[in-house]
């Protein structure tokens, strides 16, 4: 990651509401794990050399909530589509090797509003994926519930909350987590291991202990990160704690390094249970100095046979004209809804992929009426927009024209729509997001026509 990156990890983790687990709650000794809720190939389960760990373990987690909300029926044979995700991460600002976190899965599939199965045609992971991206268009999103062929499960809501392990005692910390488990959820783990040497130590665990063997990562505290620190997310899927001598409680962890010549046939690594939960270590380029960071990713999908829900854009058209003098390219975007209605704005910022417009008094004017503000380019200026932004529906159009547009928006990548304004009244404010919608490739609606001379 760059420090941009570990700085937005951050403060994502810094904005996650708190778990505790419910006063009722008690925790009993025993043995439980949820791992039957992902019906996975082990052999398959394999990142192979990219920054796709957070991929894997959302949609992991993402693909149990499935499993126990719908009571196996369907059984998503290797759950959802991790490719579905890693091709479109574009979307949520990330790619194949600078990394993630399970907040920007929240956030794609919130403008999507959809998840497919891996077995959609294209969906399954790619091994080659490390060498060169699976463009998005090779993968069949589906229809919602469809009786056969490609499918897709409408996404009703995502919920991420930071179960509480810092600062607290270490038998609350492992009541908080126990709670989750108990109550049949994963919970998404990230660890941080700040050097080289420290991460020499976790490889040489993965592929040369025995699966039975425990570890704890309490061995990098103190140490200060160096080049080959970073993080990596897996899926907290049970635990065990029946044995007389606490040393040998564990935490069961879902990885994605494969089984590694069988030696780890189920994919997973024991973590020992009683750690130092508030584990720091030094010089981290974000502000987090945690080893361990835990985080629910409660999900819940759409009753069966539903639509999907109106997340994404309500329509979207890109249209190229070649037979004009200079190539224009028009783009549409209606139907892109919001929650908070702003008052009054005095500027605005247009985003459709890489593009971005401004909406200011230098580049076209705004108007304002009792249920709509609107903004239109000045005469001349390029790409010309028009913008309305319906205060009664609440839901915001955009239409673009200029030429080369299409350089800036495929439809072969889908096309994410973000609007955000400057209100009125706090001159020198950063903007405010209005709303930010996406759309995979085939909801996008293509037109193009050209004029071919012959002699």
């Amino acid at each position: 990651m760059t420090d941009a990156q570990e700085q937005e990890l951050a403060d994502w983790f810094d904005g996650l509401e708190p778990y505790e687990a419910p006063p009722a709650y008690t925790p009993i000794k025993g043995s439980v794990s949820v791992l039957h809720h992902l019906h996975y190939t082990p052999e398959l389960r394999d990142q192979t050399p990219t920054g796709t760990c957070w991929a894997w373990a959302s949609t992991a987690m993402m693909s149990m909530y499935f499993d126990k909300q719908f009571g196996g029926h369907p059984m998503l044979q290797d759950g959802l589509s991790v490719q579905f995700l890693a091709s479109n991460a574009w979307m949520v600002g990330s790619n194949l090797n600078s990394g993630g976190h399970v907040g920007k899965t929240k956030a794609f599939y919130d403008m999507i509003g959809y998840a497919i199965p891996y077995t959609n045609t294209g969906a399954a992971w790619d091994t080659e994926f490390a060498v060169g991206e699976v463009r998005p268009s090779a993968i069949a999103s589906g229809t919602p519930w469809s009786a056969s062929g490609n499918r897709s499960f409408p996404i009703a809501s995502i919920k991420n909350s930071l179960v509480d392990t810092w600062g607290v005692p270490q038998e609350n910390a492992i009541k908080n987590l126990k709670s989750v488990l108990d109550a049949g959820h994963p919970v998404g783990l990230l660890f941080f291991l700040p050097t080289t040497a420290d991460w020499d130590r976790f490889d040489a665990f993965w592929e040369k202990e025995p699966a039975e063997t425990i570890i704890s990562m309490d061995y990098a505290k103190g140490h200060t990160w160096d080049k080959g620190g970073c993080g990596h997310w897996t899926v907290l899927v049970g635990y065990n704690d029946e044995d007389a001598d606490p040393a040998k409680h564990y935490w069961i962890v879902l990885n994605t390094h494969g089984t590694v010549d069988n030696r780890r046939p189920d994919v997973t690594f024991r973590l020992a249970m009683n750690i130092d939960y508030s584990a720091q270590f030094e010089g981290n380029p974000d502000s987090i100095p945690f080893i361990y960071g835990w985080v629910i990713m409660d999900t819940t999908f759409a009753p069966r046979n539903s639509p999907i829900p109106a997340k994404g854009l309500g329509s979207i058209s890109l249209t190229v004209n070649n037979w004009l003098p200079a190539a224009v390219t028009s783009v549409l975007v209606s139907g892109a809804s919001y929650s908070d209605l702003p008052a009054a704005i005095s500027a605005g910022r247009l985003t459709l992929n890489f593009l971005e417009i401004p909406c200011n008094s230098e580049t076209g004017t705004w108007t304002t009426t009792r249920s709509a503000f609107r903004f239109v380019s000045k005469s001349g200026y390029q790409p010309a927009v028009i913008v309305s932004i319906n205060r009664l529906t609440k839901k915001w159009s955009a239409l673009v024209r200029g030429p080369g547009l299409d350089r800036k928006i495929s439809s072969s990548d889908g096309l994410v729509a973000k609007f955000e304004y400057m209100d009125l009244d706090a001159p020198g404010e950063p903007f405010v997001l209005l709303s930010q919608r996406g759309v995979v490739y085939d909801q996008v609606k293509t037109w193009a026509s050209a004029l071919v001379k012959g002699r």
